[in-house]
């Protein structure tokens, strides 16, 4: 094979690493430094489609390789992160707490759901152009959210007080590991051309992801996925209406 079939991997790799220095910077105390790790990854998640299309690139190995980072980068650094929070939330039940705190264990669920969901999107040929459920690279970044949340607004305590209650944490993973094993249409963030008509929706996104990021900086991408899961259910019910 060329060298240049072999870059989108070698993109997909630098994902996959991205997401395992995640991993080991969270164990070792470094949460901020981990939520850019799992983001960094995100990028290059991005790049290796990008450039195996530019490229004409695309293989079945590209394709493996890509769910096998994904799962790590953005299924398993941020359950890690979800654990350790919950590690940190005060005022854990009597049957969590202690030596045998089970209750942060919960937060598996994000990768285990996300390997679900990576699978049905590899056997599903009917996601070429949408997805069915969450993207696990959204799900990876509404977690690494968090902790840079916690650290832009370290002297909110009431901010941070409701982000680590382990009730919020909880709901967390019980709504983001559902998105992602749902069956609920997702508009794919992929440009065809640079025309409205076409990427009418894509473009609105980007429009309000910059406005939110402007104004909340970090806090911005819990809404900003938000606004993109919303926007998906507009898009589903206006073909609802045209049928």
């Amino acid at each position: 094979m060329r060298i240049r079939n072999h870059i989108p991997n070698l993109i997909t790799l630098l994902n996959l690493v991205s997401g395992s220095i995640a991993i080991i910077l969270a164990f070792s105390g470094e949460m901020t430094l981990a939520s850019w790790f799992i983001i960094l990854a995100a990028i290059f998640d991005f790049l290796d489609g990008m450039a195996a299309r530019l490229l004409h690139a695309k293989s079945d190995i590209g394709a493996q390789l890509d769910s096998l980072a994904d799962v790590v980068s953005f299924g398993l650094a941020p359950s890690v992160i979800m654990y350790l929070l919950l590690l940190q939330s005060p005022g854990l039940p009597g049957w969590s707490a202690g030596a045998n705190k089970l209750l942060p264990f919960a937060a598996l669920l994000v990768v285990a759901c996300g390997a679900f969901r990576l699978a049905k999107f590899n056997t599903d040929s009917t996601q070429a152009e949408g997805f069915k459920g969450l993207p696990i690279p959204s799900t990876g970044l509404f977690v690494a959210a968090l902790p840079l949340i916690l650290d832009q607004y370290s002297e909110t305590g009431e901010l941070a007080k409701f982000i680590l209650n382990h009730y919020t944490l909880l709901a967390i993973v019980i709504f983001l590991s559902w998105l992602m094993v749902s069956n609920i249409p997702m508009i794919a963030l992929k440009f065809k051309n640079l025309k409205w008509r076409d990427n009418s929706l894509q473009f609105i996104l980007i429009g309000f992801a910059l406005v939110l990021f402007i104004f909340f900086r970090f806090s911005a991408i819990p809404m900003i996925i938000l606004l993109y899961i919303i926007i998906s259910l507009t898009s589903l019910s206006r073909k609802v209406d045209h049928r």
